[in-house]
């Protein structure tokens, strides 16, 4: 139980007054009996009251007290935090010659409510319209500059303490500016490298601003400053341990001021949630440069009030556990809040929860921004992943990670990102009471749904929607059934924005269990429950992704090829990652029409091999490398390839395997694919559609899907070739085509010894491997739609197969494949450990128990 706070007098005003009764009985006998309109009556029951008011200060003593042992720890009220936003100053025309943007420029609203202060923001930085531009853009706070404001005078003395005039100073916002502290010195009191400003004619030393006076030098020029009240403090004196053990004399613990030198102060002060204004609102000139207009084409973000005394109480313990060091999860949460205000939520993981092969003592911390009330919305809207977006900014996240680096441990690596959101969509019918009007009842359950759906703390969830939390529709049902009024909850399902359509892509992590890729469209979605869930991880505007191709030993290397709209030629372009998805290298390649990708390794630096129409191209993935060509046939340099795999033998060599477009047959290099070094084994005439490679222990083997002329005719199945270390395999290519049906081979997987084949109009084939003869088997129940891509993961189930309506899967023991793709869920919507939910458009449906739907 927690420790429990005495009243250190008790006593009510009644107990004051009947005691004061039986004092005067004992001493004045004859005031024994008074009556309710005596004059002694009332002076009792005035001494009474005052003495319960007095008592009741009493009592607050201990609150007094933890106040005090609070700002002893160094805790102190957070200041209002200044919106910020990148000011658009622009002419009509390039100017003829450099227009300058001056440092403290001041930019206002066009228009303001009557009797409420302009929204004024300060240009934090110095701009320039360079000669033949048009525009610059400047960073810009809400806030007022004070410029050089004389605040005191030095004594000498340690301890001294002086206050601007205009608080409270905004807090931090990481360019160093925020507060400049000048103490005046004389020319030959500065070396060349002391930072130092002149004002009327005199030179002012700048001072640093630091937490605490602990580990100075004793004449480093230091103060420390409480920006809610503006209070500037020096360093005081103290008596320290001495090498011997024992108490030195008294001395100051940094530089003091001088006496008689002049102290001027140079700071911002304001902030607060008005900043936060909407974008294109700032467009007014307080002081005009001539021809130039200006405009914020983003919303003012990050403006929050000061702290109250009561939030102070209860972040103090915190405080307390921390100490400003970043040990527990909790430690790099709290100071990831603490370096700035535009920060609602941080979440501390180590990386290996979220990847397995990430490296030890990593920890990457996942933030929320911070919206205004007044931008949660409510009925109509709640807090959407794409307002979060626009309040995210990179300069916050900067600052963020600068505070981190600065308190983490040794040996620790720290992240910091933007949390990313999966949107969901409810959709229910609720029956209500019968004496309840169904508007009403409809907007206090959409309110719900749009307060507990939130990456934000609200009053219904005040933690805000847990990292990783997956979305039940037994909460939802629970959620419902809440709220007074509402009789039964029917058909409750969820629904999610976006899922894998027309899936030409496919591929397996082989790094991260249960974890797939899929291409559809221009967005490339990534799945780390096998299917169950997936997410877009990478957005291609204006291309169709055709490849994707995962390193099967470098963890966390994904690369992707996707064809660009409206080229003639057809061109692709082809992107990289190097973890997960999650980001991506801004270098690309782009060539004539890619038709497959393959990884490989030599001398340790990752190599990508690209087959296109116009050739076979590998890029080393080195700093500064791009694609270069490789020439696979002498006698025929431009000829095309329309697949390309690549395996270890059992010499441990490298192998790489091209098909050739226009029934070329198939070349294969036992040296790493170098040119010069392929050499035609066999199918010149077949039509050749993919080359996989399938693993059975040390033994590896090359199969290749054989395509039609026509899309109706049954097919030829797909061919083998064991690859033992450049020679032919007895027998040369072995051909599996018993009980072949579906046209083309479009695909290809392998689950084990198991093999799975994607057809052009018989779903997936599947057949036992091994020396034995084999027949494929066909699905009972399969749709004429092509199977364009194959995976599994580790020769083991679920094999997923990407079609035009989507991702479907087949797992062990089965020879059905379901859609895992769909955009509407009955029980439950997963998302990964490190992503949030929030709210779509809800659709509820309100009615009586008769009403028909």
């Amino acid at each position: 139980m927690s420790l429990p706070s005495p009243h250190l007098d008790d006593r009510t005003f009644r107990q004051l007054l009947e005691e004061a009764h039986l004092r005067m009985a004992g001493k004045c006998p004859e005031w024994a009996s008074l009556g309710p309109h005596d004059p002694e009556k009332v002076l009792l029951e005035a001494f009474a009251h005052l003495t319960e008011m007095m008592l009741h200060r009493l009592n607050r003593l201990p609150e007094k007290a933890y106040v005090e042992f609070l700002r002893l720890l160094g805790v102190r009220l957070q200041p209002p935090s200044a919106a910020a936003v990148a000011l658009r100053f622009s002419l009509e025309t390039p100017a003829e010659y450099p227009v300058d943007i001056p440092r403290g420029t001041r930019v206002t609203t066009a228009r303001t409510e009557v009797g409420a202060e302009p929204v004024v923001f300060t240009t934090a930085e110095a701009g320039r319209i360079l000669q033949g531009a048009s525009e610059v853009r400047v960073q810009a706070y809400h806030c007022e500059q004070i410029d050089a404001e004389r605040v005191g005078y030095g004594t000498g003395q340690p301890g001294l303490t002086v206050k601007v005039a205009r608080p409270p100073l905004i807090a931090p916002t990481g360019d160093g500016l925020d507060v400049v502290v000048g103490v005046e010195a004389e020319p030959h009191e500065l070396d060349g490298r002391a930072p130092a400003r002149r004002h009327e004619g005199r030179l002012y030393r700048v001072w640093w601003e630091v937490d605490d006076f602990a580990y100075l030098a004793p004449n480093e020029p230091a103060y420390r400053v409480d920006r809610a009240t503006g209070t500037i403090t020096f360093a005081p004196a103290a008596r320290t341990l001495g090498d011997e053990g024992g108490l030195g004399e008294a001395r100051a613990l940094a530089g003091v001021p001088p006496a008689g030198r002049a102290i001027l102060v140079w700071y911002r002060r304001g902030g607060g949630t008005l900043g936060n204004v909407i974008a294109h609102s700032l467009e007014v000139l307080e002081e005009p440069i001539a021809s130039v207009k200006v405009t914020n084409p983003r919303p003012a973000t990050g403006g929050r009030a000061a702290e109250t005394l009561e939030n102070a109480l209860v972040r103090g313990p915190q405080e307390r556990h921390s100490l400003r060091r970043a040990i527990t999860a909790g430690d790099f949460e709290l100071l990831a809040q603490r370096a700035s205000s535009a920060v609602a939520r941080a979440k501390a993981f180590t990386l290996a929860q979220a990847w397995a092969h990430a490296p030890a003592g990593t920890v990457q911390v996942m933030l929320v921004p911070h919206l205004p009330p007044e931008l949660q919305g409510c009925h109509g809207e709640g807090v959407t992943a794409g307002r979060l977006r626009r309040h995210q900014g990179e300069e916050v996240r900067a600052r963020v990670q600068r505070e981190l680096e600065a308190r983490r441990p040794l040996g620790t690596v720290c992240q910091v990102a933007w949390a990313r959101y999966k949107t969901v969509s409810v959709v229910a019918r609720v029956v209500a009471q019968p004496t309840e009007d169904a508007e009403a009842l409809k907007l206090r359950l959409l309110e719900r749904l749009y307060r507990t759906l939130s990456p934000l703390p609200s009053m219904l969830h005040p933690g805000g929607w847990g990292f990783g939390q997956p979305l039940r529709t037994s909460q939802l049902r629970d959620l419902f059934l809440a709220e007074p009024g509402v009789r039964a909850v029917e058909r409750v399902r969820v629904r999610v924005d976006e899922v894998p359509r027309e899936v030409r892509a496919l591929a397996a992590d082989a790094s991260q269990p249960r974890t797939f890729y899929a291409g559809g469209d221009e967005t490339l979605f990534r799945s780390g429950n096998a299917g169950e869930g997936w997410e877009p991880v990478g957005r291609f505007s204006g291309e169709q992704v055709e490849v994707v191709e995962a390193h099967p030993s470098r963890a966390g290397w994904v690369a992707v090829a996707s064809r660009l709209r409206g080229e003639t030629p057809t061109r692709s372009r082809v992107s990289l990652s190097r973890d997960c998805c999650e980001t991506w290298e801004p270098a690309t390649a782009t060539l004539d029409e890619v038709k497959d990708l393959a990884w490989t390794v030599r001398e340790g630096t990752p190599v990508l091999f690209i087959a296109t129409v116009a050739g076979l191209f590998e890029w080393v993935l080195k700093p500064g490398t791009a694609p270069r060509a490789v020439l696979v046939d002498p006698a025929q340099p431009g000829m095309g390839f329309c697949a390309v795999a690549t395996a270890s033998d059992v010499g441990g060599g490298v192998c790489v395997a091209v098909a050739a477009m226009e029934q070329g047959g198939v070349l294969l290099s036992d040296q790493e694919g170098r040119a010069g070094t392929f050499w035609h084994i066999g199918l010149r005439g077949q039509g050749v559609r993919v080359l996989e490679v399938q693993r059975e222990g040390p033994n590896a083997f090359l199969w290749a899907g054989l395509g039609t002329f026509h899309e109706e005719e049954t097919g030829a199945g797909c061919m083998r070739w064991e690859l033992s270390g450049g020679e032919p395999p007895p027998g040369g290519w072995r051909a599996f085509n018993v009980g072949w049906e579906g046209g083309s081979c479009l695909s290809l997987a392998f689950a084990g010894a198991t093999v799975h084949a994607g057809t052009q109009w018989a779903g997936v084939l599947s057949q036992e491997g091994g020396p034995g003869p084999s027949v494929w088997r066909r699905p009972e129940e399969h749709s004429r739609s092509p199977v364009y891509a194959l995976a599994s993961q580790g020769g083991g189930f679920p094999v997923l197969s990407g079609r035009p309506k989507g991702v479907f899967r087949r797992s062990r023991g089965s020879e059905c494949d379901e859609p895992c793709s769909q955009w509407e869920f009955s029980e439950e919507v997963t998302v990964p450990p490190t992503w949030l939910l929030c709210s779509g458009f809800h659709e509820l449906e309100v009615g009586g128990e008769d009403e028909e739907c």
